[in-house]
């Protein structure tokens, strides 16, 4: 098992720093929303605004246990006596917050939340009283400060290496279910949370968009697809496993996703809307042989916080520069995906490795690495 670097170092007063930065991009939206306070509630936003606190107890909610209030001049964890100390001291160190608890016979902490927030109330969640506000909170997520670019870039290869090791070491006949174990333990020791995995083999990929894994053994076509979270932040990377030569059905569709994947990154551009992006990638699929392929899956967008927010291209949102983006393209029978940086020197692709295969795709905008299907 080959050793990942070390994640980058963070100090406790670029912490406090970069946390406060985020305060402030809150305390201007409500300012040009004449909210007096936000409540957050979600764990994804939690983490984005305490620079990677996690607020979880249970993991199968997207709600944790603490309960952010900012306002104009004010800012409050909320919390239940057994998590509101560790959730302080531990998750939101020197971000001076004020600590209130309650106890759980108490009811809903959004309730004491609301009156701290004041009369014109936004929240992440649904809440009687506020505005349910977590669209346009989720952004101001973006862009991304240095610290959130470094951490995505390692996240980026963290992924890409822990695929490339377990990878080299499957062979047919495992089950789907026994190499998702592998993955998720992989991911487990080195303090990578995993909100999606997908192991689909063989027939699974070509019927199912989302082949979730089950006792199926391993014939010869493997799709691996985590996507993975640290600090809250998401890196979400397709790889694709042939023993033997793949079938030309499958080499042309996968061919096929690869190419749209490339002149995606070729395009991207601080500017140019998410939905111009979309109407070319319909253009695209057609070109290569494949009209209606974009109507099975979501075609992708920003990541970071949100696992996807898949449908940006509905909206009339600009692409930013310091924004990372997952673009999950498919084709019946074929995924690829990257973890993407736009930064101001540029698009770089966070989640390429050193051992799987690329393949080059010409785009009119230059040319591009994307991983190929690894033929063992």
């Amino acid at each position: 098992m080959k050793p990942l670097p070390a994640p980058p170092e963070t100090d406790p007063a670029r912490l406090a720093a970069d946390a406060a930065a985020r305060r402030e991009r809150l305390r201007t939206w409500l300012d040009q929303e004449g909210l007096d306070g936000v409540i957050l509630s979600r764990r994804d936003n939690f983490a984005w605004l305490t620079c990677g606190g996690d607020s979880h107890v249970l993991k199968n909610t997207e709600v944790g246990a603490g309960h952010l209030v900012i306002t104009a001049d004010r800012q409050y964890l909320l919390a239940y006596s057994m998590d509101a100390a560790r959730l302080l001291e531990e998750q939101a160190a020197g971000q001076g917050y004020e600590l209130v608890v309650l106890h759980w016979y108490d009811g809903d902490v959004r309730r004491r939340a609301l009156d701290l927030a004041g009369k014109r109330v936004a929240a992440d969640t649904l809440f009687p009283g506020a505005r349910e506000a977590n669209l346009e909170i989720s952004h101001l997520h973006d862009p991304l400060t240095p610290l959130e670019v470094e951490r995505c870039r390692w996240l980026g290869r963290a992924v890409a290496a822990i695929l490339e090791d377990v990878a080299s070491e499957l062979y047919p006949g495992q089950t789907e279910e026994e190499i998702a174990r592998l993955l998720h333990s992989r991911f487990i020791l080195e303090g990578i949370e995993l909100d999606v995995l997908i192991v689909g083999s063989d027939e699974r990929i070509v019927r199912y968009r989302h082949p979730l894994p089950t006792r199926k053994p391993l014939e010869r076509y493997l799709l691996l697809h985590p996507a993975a979270r640290r600090w809250g932040l998401h890196a979400n990377v397709s790889r694709s496993l042939h023993f033997g030569q793949p079938p030309e059905a499958v080499r042309l569709a996968y061919q096929a996703a690869a190419t749209v994947e490339a002149r995606i990154f070729a395009l991207l551009k601080p500017g140019i809307r998410f939905q111009d992006i979309f109407e070319k990638q319909k253009i695209w699929y057609a070109e290569l042989g494949f009209p209606d392929e974009w109507q099975y899956h979501f075609q992708g967008g920003p990541t970071g916080y949100l696992v996807s927010d898949g449908l940006r291209h509905q909206t009339d949102a600009v692409v930013a520069s310091c924004q990372a983006f997952d673009w999950f393209i498919t084709v019946t029978g074929a995924k690829v995906e990257e973890l993407g940086l736009l930064t101001p020197h540029g698009f770089e692709v966070a989640s390429q490795g050193e051992l799987w295969p690329l393949m080059q795709v010409n785009t009119p905008a230059g040319s591009w690495n994307v991983p190929a299907i690894w033929v063992r």
